[in-house]
């Protein structure tokens, strides 16, 4: 009988991890390329 096959679950999450923090780290360095205007929260009273 063949010993059992070692689980690389672990392999996946850190894949998985490696992949995301790609990923997020592109995005902020995009994002960071393309500042977005100021928008004021409340617009001023009509008069």
């Amino acid at each position: 009988m063949p010993p059992p096959r070692k689980s690389r679950l672990w392999l996946i999450f850190v894949v998985a991890f490696a992949a995301q923090l790609v990923v997020w780290t592109a995005w902020i360095w995009y994002a960071s390329l393309h500042p977005v205007a100021e928008v004021p929260l409340v617009t001023a009273p009509h008069r």
